[in-house]
């Protein structure tokens, strides 16, 4: 599973004081999972279940049993509903609330494929050969590819247009007490 580890264009270090970006950070690690996945399942069919195949296994598990279950709360639980609260023209509601059920559909498509793969992936984490089948990985990386998609197309101009400065910061204290991480604000 080792590799040359390139630093990517998307690699960023957001703060919880600017949660649009951490939303997108996000983004990006999981795509960067979704890739490991990839390699974890073309490694199991040249390698077997290996120390590398098993520790990639458990640090898969960790981020989408953890991180990915904060993300999608994030979303859920804070911004759509605040998005739906500030969102005033009729024409932007409409539309975001189009989006939000269809993106909130998404987190339960991806949730249950990612049901699918976590029983394999225990096993493997703890060393025992299990099969990860190939629809099934493409499939949840597809899907989860889509979603990114989905949102990143449209939160930037939501976010830009109806979420002020209190709001990013009720956003931001939100997403790092999920977390239990202390929100320091940096002042603009």
């Amino acid at each position: 599973m080792k590799g040359n580890a390139r630093p990517s264009l998307f690699d960023t270090t957001a703060a919880f004081d600017d949660p649009l970006e951490m939303l997108l950070s996000c983004h990006r690690r999981i795509e960067k999972q979704l890739q490991t996945l990839e390699r974890l399942r073309v490694h199991l069919r040249t390698h077997g279940v290996d120390a590398d195949a098993s520790s990639a296994a458990q640090a898969l598990l960790r981020y989408f049993t953890r991180a990915a279950v904060d993300h999608h709360a994030d979303e859920e639980r804070d911004l759509f509903p605040l998005l739906e609260r500030r969102i005033t023209d009729e024409a932007d509601r409409e539309r975001f609330l189009a989006l939000r059920e269809a993106l909130e559909r998404e987190h339960r498509e991806v949730e249950a494929q990612w049901a699918r793969l976590r029983k394999p992936l225990e096993g493997i984490a703890e060393g025992l050969t299990r099969p990860l089948p190939e629809n099934e990985v493409r499939g949840f990386a597809d899907a989860y590819a889509r979603h990114i998609r989905a949102e990143e197309s449209a939160f930037k101009e939501f976010f830009d247009r109806w979420i002020g400065a209190d709001d990013r910061m009720a956003l931001g204290s939100s997403m790092s007490a999920r977390r239990a991480v202390e929100f320091r604000h940096k002042p603009s």
